[in-house]
């Protein structure tokens, strides 16, 4: 990626988009629940769910863990923990997501949450 490692980009998405004093916990579920629970139409609290839940449910769940990970700049560990997941449970996610970015149609879809999650996080001044 032009001299640059994934992680170096991360870093500079939460630098830009994510102000240290905006990386609760909270404001970050609010801000991922408000993109992917409408878009999948599953309730929000289904996202945190302990339990797996329904295949739609579960698929949304995936998504929100993709987009905490590549969209946030959050690490699989970080990631688990917002989801009450193991890491390795994250890292399956994020793979079976990024295998579907090949879809034209679901690749833009996802853009699209990401764009919906930076809007949502207020920008430092």
């Amino acid at each position: 990626m032009l001299g640059s490692t994934h992680a170096d980009v991360r870093l500079q998405w939460r630098q830009l988009y994510l102000p240290e004093d905006s990386l609760d916990d909270q404001h970050l579920r609010r801000s991922i629940e408000q993109a992917v629970a409408p878009a999948f139409d599953v309730a929000r609290d289904e996202l945190w769910a302990q339990t797996r839940g329904s295949p739609a449910t579960a698929f949304a769940r995936q998504v929100a863990m993709y987009l905490a990970h590549v969209g946030c700049g959050m690490t699989l560990t970080e990631v688990g923990r917002l989801f009450a997941r193991d890491r390795t449970t994250v890292a399956h996610a994020c793979g079976l997501i990024e295998d579907r970015r090949e879809e034209a149609r679901f690749d833009r879809a996802l853009e699209l949450l990401e764009g919906a999650i930076r809007l949502s996080t207020p920008r430092s001044t």
